[in-house]
């Protein structure tokens, strides 16, 4: 599964809506991202979802996600829902 996959599963599944592609400036990579992947992500990127170590900058859509990459997803899911507590990391987009 890559991270857009794991992001567009997550933000669809739970019919999360806030995106707006403005919001995907930030990535330097935003070029690869695929046409049907682009509100869900932005939606993800709006919510503060997307977790990006080393680089904040680097989305790396097409990149098979890590488990670790899965897990930091899916807290910050809990958070935009209202399930957990927002965690302070220079890391979340």
């Amino acid at each position: 599964m890559t991270k857009s996959e794991a992001i567009v599963s997550l933000v669809n599944g739970l019919e999360l809506k806030a995106g707006n592609p403005d919001s995907l400036k930030v990535y330097s990579d935003r070029s690869v991202i695929r046409n049907l992947a682009v509100s869900a992500i932005a939606t993800a990127t709006s919510l503060k979802i997307v977790v990006n170590y080393h680089s904040r900058d680097r989305l790396s859509a097409l990149r098979d996600i890590t488990r670790a990459e899965i897990l930091a997803l899916i807290y910050q899911t809990l958070v935009a829902i209202n399930r957990a507590k927002a965690i302070d990391s220079p890391y979340i987009v």
